[in-house]
């Protein structure tokens, strides 16, 4: 498990930072399914890394599945498989190496620094994908000052880009932003997204809202490229710069890491249970078994964590 999933649990809950380090859900959630498929697809020497992060979608569809409460499971990792090839395409130019994670690192009292993101291939700066439903001011601060922006940076000393992708609102087990949704024009069957000059007026009904899925003879590039036409891409990938804090700043955050990361590995009985976070800002996965005195085990869904790896 890498340390910012770690650091983050802990400081969550104690007892979700405890149980973190040994298990995990067997079968992933949206975002952690996603995720998983973007990185196979931004990692692989395959020449079509956009087909292959979907392909990811249908084999972990298969096994381990997706952790999910939607009734038609198939067609939602079908959709997100269809995502995933959009947002690999659109991250990845043609002549790009594979993406390769960074390397884990010890850390001033020796605890090893197991890192989620990516190594730029000049080895001067990190990646990191964030996949957000919004993007506002408030969740700008979040994500750069959170364990996997701001405490990578400060663990390598090195800037990270921070590539976010808006995904938009999820319904029914479908995402409703521009990756995944558009309308076509009823004769031409153009692709669009928002009226150009006017960007707060809806099309007419007569234009047919679609579903990416949907639509097989849509070509990736032309779906990216009409993204680009509309101006909506821009709103939907964008960059966020995390520069390297001031050696006194990164050294106590770094110190922090260290201490936090050494008492989680040094625990050795489950600690007390904390309640106001068990459902905010999302609910716990361990909220079930936490509230009956039971701890993670395989009839409450987890397996160990070496068993997932």
């Amino acid at each position: 498990m890498n340390s910012p999933f770690l650091l983050s649990a802990y400081e969550h809950c104690n007892r979700d930072g405890f149980w973190s380090r040994d298990w995990e859900k067997e079968k992933p959630d949206e975002h952690q399914f996603m995720q998983k498929c973007i990185n196979a697809g931004l990692c692989t020497s395959e020449k079509n890394y956009g087909q292959y992060a979907g392909e990811e979608a249908i084999n972990l569809g298969a096994e381990p599945g997706l952790r999910t409460e939607s009734l038609n499971v198939y067609d939602e990792v079908i959709h997100i498989a269809h995502i995933s090839d959009l947002i690999v395409t659109a991250l990845r130019k043609p002549n790009d190496k594979p993406w390769e994670m960074a390397k884990e690192i010890p850390l001033d009292n020796g605890t090893i620094w197991k890192s989620s993101a990516y190594l730029d291939p000049s080895g001067t700066k990190l990646r990191r994908v964030c996949l957000v439903t919004n993007w506002s001011d408030d969740r700008h601060y979040s994500e750069a000052r959170s364990w996997y922006s701001l405490g990578e940076v400060c663990a390598y000393g090195l800037p990270m880009q921070q590539v976010v992708c808006v995904l938009g609102a999820r319904r029914d087990g479908k995402r409703h932003g521009y990756w995944s949704k558009g309308v076509l024009h009823p004769a031409n069957k153009k692709l669009r997204f928002r009226k150009r000059n006017d960007v707060g007026t809806n099309f007419k009904e007569s234009w047919n809202t679609i579903f990416r899925e949907d639509r097989d003879e849509i070509e990736t590039e032309t779906w990216l490229q009409a993204m680009l036409d509309d101006g909506v891409l821009q709103d939907s990938l964008f960059n966020v710069d995390i520069q390297v804090p001031e050696p006194i700043a990164r050294q106590m955050i770094t110190d922090t890491a260290a201490r936090r990361l050494e008492e989680i590995y040094s625990l050795k009985a489950t600690p007390p249970q904390q309640f106001s976070t068990c459902n905010w800002p999302l609910p716990c996965v361990y909220r079930g078994c936490c509230n009956r005195g039971d701890s993670p085990s395989g009839k409450s869904g987890f397996v160990p964590i070496e068993q997932v790896r």
